[in-house]
């Protein structure tokens, strides 16, 4: 075998093999958590609804939707190790339940008026959000990168 074939049946395996990798669409899976967070559930953390989207192209693509209940451990949890900011403009408020692919009719079943809305507070632009029932305490957080 010429030395150039071998070298291009090397070079396609390994992109093969680098491209590899779990796709597709996960409704209330309970390992959703874990393909969000990259850990554990904790015990004490309650999912209602998630789903998790991921495309089959080789760079990293996903979009995810959770709805956790009232917690206050995990709320701090996420606080303590994001930067965030509220969003309290109508036009702030209005841009932030704008998603990549079409949400669950789960997700934020209500007017967002009716959250509290939370980004990243040193890039806004990001797609990380977390909506704070104002009634019951759920949090609901989504995020995606295309």
């Amino acid at each position: 075998m010429k030395k150039s074939a071998y070298l291009l049946i090397l070079l396609l395996g390994s992109f093969f093999l680098v491209g590899c990798h779990e796709s597709g669409t996960w409704k209330d899976d309970s390992k959703n958590w874990k393909r969000i967070f990259r850990a554990p559930k904790p015990a004490d953390v309650t999912v209602v609804h998630s789903q998790f989207w991921r495309s089959p192209h080789w760079t990293y693509e996903f979009e995810y939707f959770l709805q956790v209940t009232q917690n206050e451990e995990f709320k701090k949890t996420l606080f303590h190790f994001n930067k965030l900011k509220q969003l309290t403009t109508d036009e702030e408020l209005h841009n932030t339940v704008d998603f990549f692919g079409e949400k669950p009719t789960w997700f934020l079943p209500k007017a967002v008026s009716n959250y509290e809305v939370w980004v990243y507070a040193d890039e806004p632009s990001q797609h990380f959000r977390i909506f704070i029932d104002r009634e019951n305490g759920d949090l609901f957080l989504s995020d995606n990168q295309i």
